[in-house]
Order: structure tokens, then C-alpha cells, then sequence
């Protein structure tokens, strides 16, 4: 059984719109908490500078299994294997995993990395025997909402400006992120502007209502963004230059993102901090956020697969 419905397994790129939502529709199986979009997906592959594939696996008509793969500064490809959970235990993630191998050694790189749920022990394991290791984590958050939060005077010479009120100044904005991202254990350098704009500003569900630079007099000394998902707002990054931070401007920023979401009427706010990252996870408890572990990840390294 287990090989002949191997060899009717078609794996293949994801370029058109019923591709991606097959894609979407394997995600939110293996992972109910998941919010993929199609245009979010098809934004990430038309701006994508990195040899960006999203892959298929399909069973005649049924989509059994996803993943990507694209090139990372980090010296790896970061990638991600997703096989519904009727459909496990058949070759068929090992299947899609060498795929993925395949793309990443076109792309020149010789090791593969990517997040799965913690919780998830079975893939977990599936990529343990193949030589994989738990090499970071990411501890998710979350702050349910429903009342008004109340208000805080702002630091010293400090303004808070949404991207609705005033249009973002991307370089500005940019040397922020380059300044901060040296600080965060385990993030890649060496992001392109283009890149970082298009998956940080650009993407269709970053919400210019829940978008906000700090500004000191003319100069941009933080920001941070966050994604409209049903009616959930998922956090980006939140950055604050090096020589202005232990003055509360972070902590601004969130609150700020926390009253214009409750202002919008969405039910709760979601983020995840690298697991070393202390001063950030210490500033989301302070405000509220409480552990949700079924969306936390730890990310795993390994060699391609044959």
C-alpha cells in the first residue's frame, strides 16, 4: 500500500493560486492555530530574492503535504516540511524533504533549517533520525483583549506615530532593524533592504493601524509592526536603536499596538521571542502576554536529504 501510493505522489512548485490554497489548506491541518494566506504567500514569492519554492504534495486530487525552501545569510536554506496527519508515517515526508534538499543544493547551500511545533514530537523525531538537532526556539505569546488598556505617559521627548497617520521612511526605518537584529539570538544578517521591506512593511497583511515609529525630534529610534489575521493580530519585529533603549520606548510601541487592536475589536495579539531573548520576553510578560505553547517552535538544523 505504502508503495504504490508513493509512486502516484506528484510533489511539485506551487505557482498558482490553487496551489497555494492547497498549501493553505495543509497547513491549517497540520497546524489549526496556523494563519498562511495566499496572498501573503504569492507577495513572498513574486518579492523573494532568495530562490524562494513553495512545494506541493499531492495524491491524485488530494494535497497531502507541503513545504519550502529559499537561501538564508545564515548559511543554510531555511525550509519546512508539513505532511498531514492521516497521510504520516507513508514516506511521504521523507519524500518532500529530499525534494526540498534538491532545491536548496541548486541554491548552493548544503544544510537545511526550519521551525516546527514543539509540542510536535512525532516531527520532531521524523527529523532527529535524519541528523537533525534543536539548534533555538521560539516561545510564543499571547494577550487577550476585550477591555481598554489603560494609558501611559510616553518617555521624555519620545512621539508615537502610526503608518496610517504619517507614511513610513523605509531607510530610517531599516538602519533601526540593522541596528537591533545584531542583538537576537540566532537571527540571520546581512537582509537586503528590498527583503527586509518586503516581508517587514509590504507584506498585504501588515496593518498600518497596528504599525508605529518612535520618533525623537526627526530621527526614527524604533518601530514595530504587526500582521491583521482574521481577528488575530500577529507582532513583527519590534526594534529600538541601541542608544536609545532602557527608556521605555518598546514598551510604548506595544502599548500602543495594544490599544489600537483593541480599538479595532480584535480578540487577541500573538508574538514569539527567541527563547534567549530575555529583555523581550521579560517587557511582553510586564504587559500581559502569557505563554501559548501550541504555538511555540524550536528550529532544527541538518544535512540535506538523498
Amino acid at each position: 500500500m505504502q508503495e504504490r501510493e508513493l509512486s502516484q505522489l506528484v510533489i511539485a512548485p506551487a505557482e498558482s493560486d490553487e496551489d497555494l490554497e492547497a498549501l493553505v489548506t495543509v497547513r491549517r491541518t497540520v497546524n489549526p492555530k496556523a494563519r498562511p494566506t495566499v496572498v501573503n504567500l504569492r507577495h513572498a514569492l513574486s518579492s523573494s530574492e532568495a530562490g524562494l519554492v513553495f512545494l506541493v504534495a499531492w495524491l491524485g486530487d488530494e494535497p497531502v503535504a507541503c513545504g519550502f525552501v529559499e537561501r538564508s545569510t545564515a548559511g543554510y536554506a531555511a525550509a519546512h516540511v508539513a505532511v498531514v496527519p492521516a497521510r504520516r508515517f507513508r514516506g511521504i515526508g521523507s519524500a518532500v524533504l529530499a525534494e526540498a534538499s534538491a532545491h536548496a543544493s541548486r541554491l548552493g547551500e548544503d544544510r537545511l533549517a526550519g521551525e516546527v511545533k514543539k509540542s510536535d514530537e512525532a516531527s520532531r523525531s521524523f527529523l532527529e533520525r535524519r541528523g537533525f538537532e534543536v539548534v533555538g526556539g521560539e516561545e510564543a505569546v499571547s494577550l487577550t483583549l476585550g477591555r481598554a488598556v489603560a494609558s501611559s505617559p510616553l518617555p521624555d521627548g519620545i512621539e508615537i506615530v502610526s503608518r496610517r497617520e504619517r507614511p513610513f521612511d523605509v531607510e530610517a526605518l531599516y538602519e533601526v532593524f540593522v541596528d537591533a537584529v545584531r542583538d537576537v539570538p540566532g537571527a540571520p544578517l546581512g537582509e537586503t533592504i528590498d527583503a527586509w521591506s518586503a516581508r517587514e512593511i509590504d507584506r498585504p497583511t501588515r496593518s498600518p493601524d497596528l504599525s508605529f515609529a518612535a520618533f525623537a525630534g526627526n530621527e526614527v529610534v524604533g518601530y514595530a509592526v504587526a500582521d491583521i489575521l482574521g481577528d488575530e493580530g500577529h507582532h513583527g519585529f519590534t526594534a529600538v536603536k541601541r542608544a536609545w533603549r532602557r527608556r521605555g520606548i518598546a514598551t510604548a510601541l506595544k502599548r500602543a499596538q495594544i490599544t489600537a487592536a483593541t480599538e479595532m475589536g480584535l480578540a487577541i495579539l500573538v508574538t514569539g521571542s527567541e527563547e534567549r531573548n530575555l529583555p523581550m520576553r521579560t517587557l511582553n510578560e510586564k504587559l500581559g502576554y502569557r505563554p501559548d505553547p501550541e504555538r511555540s517552535t524550536v528550529v532544527m538544523q541538518g544535512p540535506l536529504q538523498a
